[in-house]
């Protein structure tokens, strides 16, 4: 029998409305894994927080799911009827699945929409009008409770030589490394842990100090009830035995790179020659106003959490230089993601300039088919991170025929090969260079599209073949 952990994913949906990097690893690897092995061959699952206990579940919901669906996913982990996306209020994403919070907040939004504070709202990138809409829309249905859903104790129904694989993040979660660590002991199973960098470790001036202790002392301990690590790249394979090396603790360490090609990050693209304008209206379907209003000019996407590693800063700057550099013709820069940690320099350039004086535009916490609109639409992508565990943009980026600007550090070279143009991330010429290079040169833009349509990308499947090779390896030895 094959486990699964999915204790990150209940985390994230229980916050969050759009996918992650990590979560859309594990969703997309363990939802193949059940249609590879048979949904008797595998369980989810994860660390029950309230009742201390390891959980499992029956897979089957999961092999019908073609994306990641935060909504199916809540009603299934917490038993109980799930907010739709489409049925949550503007700013009140966040409280989907906790309905006191959700009441009491839209009350709160309530009061000061009646009183007219415009600014409470805009601090939350919204308006009274937006709010207002929300409240006298027609309320869609709701999603069905998937409550009944049959669970057990993983201590009682695991068999010795059975395997648990963890492809999600696990690190500061009370509890649940201890029982990890009695399951090894007491069960004879076999572990094995997917991990996606150790930047809290590396890159510590990006990281919260406490979050980076908290990493350091998760990573020792999974030595104890890991036994293979797996590694999403060559680089991150190195970092890891770099730290093994230095606390004189060994494990195996199986190098099993993600995937290039996303087929998970939708688009509505419809190309019918015989009807062009109802194609361009299908092609439309589901993208909010606010995002198509980012593609009315030529533009350069630049994806992910918003936070200080991602050297939003020095590609601003760069981009600044750009916009007076004399007869270029520049595109807009549109970051999609949502914010996250020290990200208080390019904050404060965005407000000291005005964006640029407009040139930066935003899409906070783009839906999947969004963002493949934006990828879509625009000229390239740029992924400029001081240092990244594997760089998951890239590969979107390549999937949907666009190069990129990608910082020559970390993994990102495992992902790009040659088919992005590089540059230092620590150099603001160096950024400045390689995208004046894609936007002053067209040709050499198509040329590298032109090698990207004739690549062979990973994909999930190959990803998937790998890890089933890798937690395999005792079977064979």
């Amino acid at each position: 029998m094959y486990y699964f952990d999915m204790t990150d994913i209940l985390l994230y949906v229980e916050k969050e409305t759009t996918v992650s990097g990590i979560q859309r690893v594990s969703f997309e690897v363990i939802r193949r894994m059940v249609k590879r092995l048979g949904a008797e061959n595998v369980r989810l699952s994860y660390w029950d927080r309230l009742r201390r206990e390891y959980i499992a579940i029956e897979p089957s919901f999961l092999a019908d799911m073609e994306e990641f669906s935060p909504d199916i996913l809540g009603a299934v982990f917490f038993g109980k009827r799930a907010r739709a996306q489409n049925d949550a209020a503007p700013t009140l994403m966040r409280y989907r699945n906790r309905p006191l919070k959700y009441w009491f907040y839209s009350k709160v939004r309530s009061y000061h929409a009646a009183r007219g504070h415009e600014r409470y709202f805009a601090k939350m990138g919204s308006s009274i009008a937006e709010w207002s809409a929300f409240k006298t829309r027609k309320a869609p249905t709701r999603l069905d409770a998937t409550g009944d859903i049959r669970r057990e104790k993983v201590s009682e129904i695991i068999s010795p030589g059975d395997r648990l694989i963890i492809l999600g993040a696990i690190w500061n979660i009370d509890g649940l490394v201890p029982a990890l660590q009695r399951l090894k002991d007491t069960k004879g199973i076999k572990i094995y842990q997917l991990v996606h960098d150790l930047i809290p470790i590396i890159a510590t001036k990006h990281i919260a100090a406490d979050f980076s202790g908290e990493f350091y002392h998760w990573l020792l301990s999974s030595i104890g009830y890991c036994d293979r690590f797996i590694a999403n790249s060559q680089n991150t394979a190195r970092d890891l035995q770099r730290f093994m090396d230095e606390v004189g603790e060994q494990r195996p360490i199986d190098v099993v790179p993600l995937a290039q090609k996303f087929d998970v990050v939708h688009s509505n693209q419809v190309k019918d020659p015989k009807k062009p304008f109802k194609s361009r209206l299908k092609s439309l379907e589901g993208i909010d106003h606010s995002v198509l209003n980012l593609t009315k000019s030529p533009f350069v996407l630049v994806v992910g959490t918003m936070e200080s590693r991602k050297n939003l800063w020095r590609l601003a700057q760069a981009w600044q230089r750009l916009t007076h550099t004399p007869g270029l013709d520049v595109p807009k820069l549109v970051f999609a993601g949502k914010p996250g940690w020290y990200n208080d320099d390019f904050e404060t350039l965005m407000k000291a300039t005005g964006n640029l004086g407009g040139w930066v535009q935003f899409s906070k916490r783009p839906r999947d088919t969004e963002l493949g609109f934006l990828y879509e639409t625009c000229l390239f992508t740029a992924t400029v991170s001081v240092y990244e565990g594997w760089g998951l943009p890239i590969g979107e980026s390549l999937s949907f025929g666009k190069t990129a600007v990608v910082a020559d550090n970390s993994s990102m070279p495992e992902v790009g090969g040659d088919l992005v143009e590089y540059c230092d991330a620590h150099s603001i010429s160096s950024i400045y260079d390689a995208c004046h290079k894609l936007i002053a040169n067209p040709d050499y833009r198509r040329a590298l599209e032109k090698r990207i349509s004739e690549a062979s990308l990973r994909t999930w499947d190959d990803v998937t073949t790998e890890l089933l090779e890798a937690v395999g390896h005792e079977l064979e030895e």
